[in-house]
């Protein structure tokens, strides 16, 4: 059997899995208000940042999006799908490649981002951002990007 975790080491896996959790509820309500869950909110996030908020962006290839959200690629056809009907995304072949597939942010699509940012930076910033330090927040990145990378 492995060594136990030690008090500190408890405590501090705890701490992460319970802020973790209550701060994703936190968020899945506030999406919810604009029908969206965190992953839909995630690809429209993903693809304004990459249009660089312009409606006319190409968009991104669906296996680079779902490389970068870390889902796989039948999950995100899934839920690009929805996002579809919906009327916030479109899908078309690559201009690059014939059998490549972009999504880009529809004019809806962006019109919902822009008017769901607000309050999502608010809810993140109350519940997290503005209970810690500057020092603090560059070493929770710096730790949980190693760990992120780990789990890759």
């Amino acid at each position: 059997m492995a060594d136990a975790l030690n008090p500190d080491e408890l405590g501090a896996y705890f701490a992460l899995v319970a802020a973790g959790d209550l701060l994703q509820r936190a968020v899945s309500t506030q999406l919810a208000e604009h029908g969206l869950t965190p992953l839909q909110f995630s690809i429209l996030a993903t693809l304004f940042e990459a249009s660089g908020a312009a409606p006319e962006s190409p968009g991104l290839r669906m296996s680079d999006l779902a490389d970068t959200l870390v889902v796989s690629r039948s999950g995100l056809t899934y839920q690009v799908t929805q996002l579809e009907k919906a009327g916030l995304v479109s899908r078309s072949s690559s201009s690059a490649d014939s059998r490549g597939v972009v999504a880009a942010l529809t004019p809806e699509g962006l019109a919902l981002i822009e008017a769901v940012f607000p309050g999502h930076v608010a809810l993140v910033r109350a519940k997290f951002l503005d209970l810690v330090s500057a020092d603090e927040l560059a070493t929770i990145r710096s730790a949980l990007g190693r760990v992120s990378a780990s789990l890759r």
